[in-house]
C-alpha cells in the first residue's frame, strides 16, 4: 500500500499519535529559557548551601540544617568511641577493672561516685572512653560481685551509688554498714523517719527539738557523735542521705532537711517506720 505523507497546517502545535514519520519539532524559544533559569537558580542554590559550610557528597541540597546538624552530632560521637574502638581487648579489661576497684573503694566511704572522678582517677587519658568502659564495669559488678549501679544526679553532676542486691527479698532494705557506724546510720534512720513523717521535709527548729529529746546538741560534741553539726550538715549530705537547702527568706538563716539520692535507693518510707517504731519501743 502507498505511503501517504500528511501535510502540515502553519499552526504550532504537538505532532499527532499517528503521524510516527513526521520529524521531531525542536525545542521552542521558550524551553531553553525555562532550562536555563532552573540551572541558574540550582547554581544560585549550590552556592548559598556551600557558603553556609553544607555540602552533601552528591552536591545535593540538604532539606533542612537540621539534617546537617544531626550528622555533625554522629560523627562527634563516633569519635568519642573511636578511642575505644582502638583499644586491645586487654586494654578494655583493664580499664573497666580500674572503674570497679575505683567504685567500690568510694563506696567504702559511702561517698557518692561523681562521673567527673571516675574520669579523673580510673580513666585519665581514656576518658573519652568513659560510656562503653563503664558500661563493662557495671557488668562486671553485677554479674562478679552482686552490686547494682544507681545512676543519679549531684547538682549538675551525674553521679552513682552501689547497691548491694544478694540475699535481699523483694521489701527488705539494702542498707548495711559496718559495726562502727552503727551510731551514726542509728541517727540517720530516726532522722530520715521523722522526715517521713513532717511531710517529706524538716524544718531546722523541728531538728533541734529531736535532737534535744534525744539528749543531743549542735552546741558541743556529743560523746557517741562528736560534732554533731558536722556529722549532719556535711557528713550525712556528702554521702548522700540526706539534702540541706537554705530556707527561703529566713532570718536568721535556718534549713530544711530532706531524704538524699542515696536514702531513696538503700531504703524505704516502710523501712525507715518500722525502725522508728523499734527504737520507740527500746525506750
Amino acid at each position: 500500500m502507498p505511503k501517504v505523507t500528511k501535510k502540515t497546517s502553519g499552526r504550532r502545535g504537538p505532532p499527532s499519535s499517528d503521524d510516527s514519520d513526521s520529524e521531531t519539532p525542536g525545542p521552542s524559544k521558550n524551553a531553553g529559557k525555562r532550562k536555563t533559569a532552573q540551572q541558574n537558580g540550582a547554581r544560585s542554590q549550590k552556592k548559598d548551601v556551600e557558603q553556609n559550610g553544607i555540602v552533601d557528597s552528591d552536591d545535593e541540597v540538604p532539606a533542612t540544617l537540621t539534617t546537617s546538624d544531626t550528622t555533625s552530632t554522629q560523627r562527634s560521637g563516633t569519635h568519642l568511641e573511636k578511642q575505644f574502638a582502638q583499644m586491645s581487648v586487654q586494654d578494655r579489661d583493664r580499664l573497666a577493672n580500674d572503674i570497679v576497684r575505683y567504685m567500690l573503694a568510694s563506696d567504702y566511704r559511702k561517698h557518692l561516685i561523681k562521673q567527673v572522678d571516675i574520669k579523673k582517677n580510673a580513666l585519665k587519658d581514656y576518658s573519652r572512653s568513659f560510656n562503653s568502659l563503664m558500661k563493662m564495669a557495671i557488668e562486671k559488678l553485677r554479674g562478679v560481685f552482686g552490686i547494682e549501679v544507681m545512676e543519679t544526679d549531684w547538682g549538675k553532676q551525674k553521679a552513682y551509688i552501689l547497691v548491694n542486691i544478694c540475699d535481699n527479698k523483694y521489701d527488705a532494705a539494702h542498707q548495711t554498714w559496718p559495726p562502727e557506724d552503727h551510731a551514726n546510720m542509728g541517727l540517720i534512720m530516726v532522722l530520715l523517719g521523722v522526715i517521713f513523717m513532717k511531710g517529706n521535709v524538716l524544718t531546722e527548729e523541728d531538728l533541734n527539738d529531736l535532737l534535744n529529746r534525744l539528749g543531743i546538741s549542735f552546741d558541743h560534741p556529743d560523746e557517741t557523735f562528736g560534732d554533731v553539726r558536722l556529722l549532719i550538715f556535711t557528713d550525712f549530705v556528702r554521702k548522700g542521705y540526706l539534702v540541706v537547702e537554705r530556707e527561703h527568706g529566713s532570718d536568721p538563716p535556718s534549713h530544711l532537711f530532706r531524704w538524699g539520692p542515696r536514702a531513696k535507693v538503700e531504703t524505704s518510707k516502710k523501712h525507715a517506720m518500722d525502725f522508728i517504731c523499734q527504737v520507740g519501743q527500746l525506750r
